[in-house]
């Protein structure tokens, strides 16, 4: 079963800059047609990310400290930060770095990234950009805990902003809390060739295909100034709270389930305080213009279906990636042969209105009901999913969807439940869900393209029988 999301954030690092100093830079991505801005301030060997929340809920920063060799993770509402360190990049042969404390039980996840420099030039942002194309291929020993083979092709323009932000890459996950699995840990080793570090990615695209599935991310800086930074932008803020793992850090206390199905803590670091107080912070800015609105959709293809999705509503108390999710669902909709929108209103009548503009055939609402852990006694299957069966050695998640047809009022699926199990974590359930989810909407959509079979000419009725002569 799948387990990208650690995956998918290492590709993200390993993608990252490789080079600063007193920069600010705003970052538009868009993946399948939905779009989010990112602000990047670096300054010496320090980054700081702030303004995408991925749906976790509050809006995290990321501060990378590359002088001290990890990456800090703050949660502003809750004071909460969460550490996660940084080891060295591998070469063939080289030992995996470890963390203070973790435990060694699972194998190596090796990262392979080669780097082609085309030899093509142009200005940008008065800087000369370098086109640069890589691959990546990510591949599990046979010992490690999760089984990965990842690929991703990457297309960009590259230029060097300062060579004194450069961080290594390597990083170990958190352990495993499968059945069978407990406190199995696998090492991140990652090797380059070809051109080497690319520098800062100001325009580049890159697609991800992992266990039959692709994601592709286009990533676009639409602004790049210089000027002096506070040093206190970097550090983590005044008596904030460590703690050790994703619970912890939405300041819900040490629970055995969270956000990702019950995460374990990350292994010890060496921080056993709070650093001592920040300087006093620089004054506000000036407000900035509003961002950009989000690019329109393609008009929709001739003979092709187009699904709208409604953002999930997630009931679970989990605090489910919901936006990472409906990447993930529309994903999922697209391997059957149809298209996927996001539809990002609130309220039917507005969700109806996009879709309508967004020429949508369909109307997808998914909810998110249940995740439960293994052991737990797993989901209360509804009367409508007797007979199914699911483990209890498994995470399980439970689901509602709702299906409604463009320009009909009353739904083509109602509140129907869908039950899946998973390994690893809560969330892997839920998108094994969103794999009979799709399959689910793609037979419906098979059904009504079907003619209506003409009904049957109702008899006609008898004429009774002339009265018999007496006689």
């Amino acid at each position: 079963m799948r387990n990208r999301q650690f995956l998918v954030s290492a590709v993200l690092i390993l993608f990252s800059p490789f080079s600063a100093a007193d920069s600010k830079i705003k970052t538009r991505n868009t993946t399948m047609g939905h779009s989010t801005e990112s602000t990047v301030y670096i300054k010496g060997a320090r980054e700081r990310t702030e303004g995408a929340s991925m749906g976790m809920g509050p809006s995290f920063v990321t501060i990378t400290q590359c002088d001290q060799k990890r990456i800090v993770t703050i949660n502003p509402q809750a004071n909460t930060c969460m550490i996660v360190p940084l080891g060295e990049e591998s070469g063939a042969g080289a030992a995996p770095a470890a963390a203070a404390g973790a435990s060694r039980k699972g194998g190596i996840i090796t990262f392979t990234v080669n780097t082609l420099d085309t030899g093509e030039r142009q200005k940008m942002f008065g800087l000369t950009a370098r086109h640069l194309k890589s691959t990546m291929n990510a591949e599990s020993s046979s010992d490690a805990c999760s089984k990965t083979s990842l690929h991703t092709e990457t297309d960009g323009w590259y230029v060097d902003i300062a060579p004194a932000f450069s961080c290594s890459i390597g990083m170990t996950p958190p352990p495993s809390r499968s059945p069978g699995r407990a406190g199995c840990q696998d090492t991140m080793r990652f090797k380059r060739t070809g051109a080497g570090h690319p520098g800062y990615p100001l325009k580049q695209s890159t697609t991800m295909q992992a266990e039959g599935h692709t994601f592709t991310t286009i990533s676009e800086v639409v602004e790049l100034t210089s000027a002096p930074l506070e040093a206190s932008l970097f550090e983590m803020p005044a008596g904030c709270k460590i703690v050790g793992s994703y619970q912890e850090l939405m300041g819900m206390g040490d629970m055995t389930s969270g956000m990702m199905g019950g995460r374990p803590p990350m292994p010890p670091t060496t921080e056993a305080a709070p650093p001592p107080p920040a300087p006093e912070p620089a004054p506000p800015p000036a407000p900035e213009p509003a961002a950009p609105a989000a690019p329109p959709v393609a008009a929709k293809a001739s003979g092709v279906v187009r699904v709208g999705v409604v953002k999930i509503k997630d009931s679970t108390g989990q605090y489910l990636p919901v936006d990472n999710l409906r990447v993930n669902l529309m994903s999922e909709v697209m391997l059957r042969q149809m298209e996927a929108v996001p539809l990002d209103a609130e309220g039917d009548p507005a969700i109806a209105a996009e879709a309508a503009d967004k020429q949508c055939d369909y109307i997808l609402y998914t909810h998110a009901t249940q995740v439960k852990e293994p052991g737990s006694g797993g989901v209360t299957l509804p009367a409508a999913l007797r007979g199914v069966s699911l483990s209890r050695d498994k995470y399980q998640a439970l689901l509602e969807i709702t299906l409604y047809r463009a320009g009909k009022r009353l739904p083509e699926l109602k509140q129907a439940p869908l039950a899946a199990d998973a390994d690893q974590f809560g969330v892997n359930a839920v998108m094994a869900g969103f794999e009979k989810e799709a399959e689910r909407v793609a037979e419906q959509v098979k059904k009504d393209k079907e003619p209506a079979r003409p009904s049957r000419a109702p008899t006609p009725a008898k004429k009774p029988a002339p009265p018999k002569k007496p006689g």
